[in-house]
């Protein structure tokens, strides 16, 4: 999880107890959290699945790359 959902998750939680659960800004921030951790789930999930997002692979493209521009 990341900093910045974290930090989201504990406005709302505070946010909850202090406003309820129909404050319009409540309300605002539980969007933002529940769009935030839909972005963050298909982010991992699409890099899971995703054969150029290994770290083998990637750096044996950036070899390859490496070795094509340097001079012979």
């Amino acid at each position: 999880m990341s900093r910045q959902l974290d930090n989201l998750k504990r406005l709302f939680s505070k946010m909850q107890l202090r406003y309820g659960d129909h404050d319009e800004l409540v309300l605002q921030v539980k969007r933002e959290l529940h769009s935030r951790e839909g972005m963050e789930s298909g982010f991992q999930q699409s890099d899971m699945f995703d054969p150029d997002s290994m770290p083998g692979e990637a750096a044996q493209r950036r070899r390859d790359v490496v070795s094509r521009h340097s001079p012979h």
